[in-house]
């Protein structure tokens, strides 16, 4: 054979190597939960050009002769650009836990089309390499966890082993050989979502504050509607309930069913009167029912109304979130965006956490002791709390162009709020419900990322609740006293249920707690707005807490007015419901 015939082969070899080596392993799920057999591993073409798989395999003992491993084939297809293949044991348990279903599956248990497996093809739950090969037994891609070594085509320490439940993810198809990729901020539990932050641009808003003037801007929402996507933690006003009632808009109601202490009588009840309708499911999990749920608590609170527009807000749907008479309640932030593009993504969201085929949405059923209907006897109090705060803020309407990042929990909202804190170059305002100091593997990254930047010379102030319920006092002292070199103000006279940053000229409007659990387990929801007139609204505010103080007098006034009993029971309820 010729030299030039040779060189030739060896270009067309090359091509042919480079271009399978595009092909990654981008999820392996290898720690199935009990009975459910859907170990799972995903493939990528990476690549800009299309690939042959014939003669593919994937190996779970890639030292062993080739006829003695346990390996699965891959089909005979020729995998797109950009284009995923998962493959799994079992296609109806994969569907069950993801909301969609498997290309492939090695054991021949559900009507997917099926692959060749060769001896026991399982996924050790304590360490393992996985090997994809192609038909020269050329190995492509390897990823190596657990307490397993191995060092062709793998650089330095193995993956961190995780929990039952959990997928191991690649991030942006990155590819060191090394579990760089692999282990970073975001934990993976099967089902859950990977949105994008969403960025886009409206030029109609409405912001306003708790307990100010939430209610009637929200009231004003809901009377106007004829469609309603509403995912709430918490729905114990009655007043808002009854407006939802008696209105004829098509309305999905998506509550948290795992709620710290139990569902309150008062949303049983409210959810009894809106599922007449069938319009309301929980997010719920009863492992013990083998029922698991994709995030630890669906804390979001947010609206998308007739497909245009959006409420975000950090307030429960409770009294003392959307209080009816604002001399009560808490502080929070929330906003009214008119803007497509937001509402479309937000329905997006919506839609696939209702999925009714996801075990964990469960349809409202007024039979159950825990979550349905409340006892015939009992009727919702309509009493309307009133407190000593004296309303000073009322709705602003925006009617200039303004940039919105939309962030989800877990799926980006860590990343994003850092890079915001990092924007700052002039002052940082946190107003916050509380703070926790340590994360699992040390100090809360993001009360880090504070501190760096008020070592730098940025403004850092930061206001915290200190008023109720005792462990989040304690929470709060302690980030006061470590926090030596930033203002910090513990609000004992009006309660901070908001989750806001004021960045320059950008604003945090959220649902997020800073615990790591609100970061990297709940489905959370919050939105970055780049705007000088909407940062100056809420600066205006966060001003106002910082130097507010109930003059003792009034205090007096207040407590002497009252009938003890009914001072009781209203700071019981607002112990129960504002801190959620």
């Amino acid at each position: 054979m010729s030299f030039s015939k040779i060189f030739i082969l060896f270009i067309i070899f090359n091509f042919v190597y480079e271009a399978s080596g595009s092909v990654l392993i981008n999820e392996v799920y290898y720690y199935a939960r009990p009975n459910r057999n859907n170990e799972y591993i995903c493939i990528i073409n990476s690549g800009e050009n299309e690939i042959s798989l014939d003669g593919w395999y994937i190996t779970i003992d890639p030292l062993k002769n080739f006829s003695e491993q346990n390996k699965i084939s891959l089909p005979s297809i020729n995998m797109a650009m950009g284009e995923k293949i998962y493959l799994t044991q079992n296609g109806t348990s994969f569907k069950m836990e993801t909301g969609f279903e498997a290309n492939y599956e090695w054991n021949d248990c559900s009507s997917l089309p099926d692959i060749k497996k060769y001896g026991n093809f399982a996924l050790s739950n304590s360490g393992g390499i996985i090997c994809l090969k192609d038909k020269y037994n050329n190995t492509v891609d390897v990823v190596v966890y657990g307490n397993a070594s191995f060092d062709e085509g793998w650089n330095g320490k193995s993956i961190d082993g995780v929990k039952e439940g959990v997928v191991l993810r690649r991030k942006d198809n990155i590819d060191t050989n090394s579990s760089f990729e692999w282990e970073y901020n975001r934990t993976y539990i099967i089902g859950q979502s990977d949105f994008p932050p969403f960025k886009g641009k409206a030029s109609k808003a409405k912001v306003f504050c708790s307990p100010d003037c939430s209610y009637s801007s929200i009231e004003n929402e809901i009377r106007n509607a004829s469609k309603i996507l509403l995912n709430l933690y918490l729905f114990t006003n009655p007043f808002l309930a009854d407006l939802l009632e008696n209105s004829d808009a098509d309305i999905k109601l998506l509550l948290d069913g795992n709620v710290i202490g139990g569902i309150p009588m008062e949303e049983r009840y409210i959810a009894y009167n809106l599922n007449k309708r069938e319009l309301v499911r929980y997010m719920m999990g009863n492992e013990k029912e083998g029922i698991y749920k994709r995030y630890e608590y669906n804390h979001a609170k947010y609206a998308v109304i007739d497909n245009s527009r959006v409420i975000i807000a950090s307030a429960n749907w409770g009294r003392g979130g959307v209080p009816l008479d604002a001399s009560y309640g808490n502080r929070e932030w929330g906003i009214i965006i008119k803007d497509e593009g937001i509402a479309n993504f937000l329905s997006n969201v919506f839609e696939d956490d209702w999925n009714p085929s996801m075990q964990d949405s469960i349809k409202f059923d007024e039979n159950s002791i825990t979550h349905g209907r409340p006892p015939r006897d009992y009727s919702i109090s309509y009493s309307i709390p009133e407190g000593y705060y004296s309303p000073k803020f009322s709705p602003l309407d925006v009617n200039s162009s303004f940039a919105y990042t939309v962030i989800l929990s877990p799926d980006n909202s860590e990343e994003e709020i850092i890079n915001l804190i990092n924007s700052a170059e002039r002052r940082i305002l946190v107003e916050q419900n509380y703070i926790d100091k340590e994360w699992k593997n040390g100090l809360n990254p993001v009360l880090q990322k504070l501190i760096e930047k008020n070592e730098s010379g940025v403004e850092v102030r930061i206001i915290l609740d200190h008023s109720y319920y005792e462990e989040t006092k304690k929470k709060n002292e302690e980030i006061k006293n470590f926090l030596k070199n930033i203002e910090v103000k513990l609000s004992d006279d009006l309660p901070i249920h908001n989750k806001g940053i004021i960045v320059d000229d950008k604003v945090l409007i959220s649902s997020i707690n800073w615990g790591e659990n609100s970061f990297r387990r709940n489905r959370e929801i919050g939105i970055i707005i780049e705007s000088a007139e909407i940062s100056e609204y809420f600066e205006e505010i966060f001003w106002y807490d910082w130097n507010f103080k109930i003059e003792e007098k009034d205090k007096i006034n207040y407590e002497f007015i009252l009938i003890p009993s009914l001072f009781i029971v209203t700071f019981i309820l607002l112990y129960l419901y504002w801190r959620r």
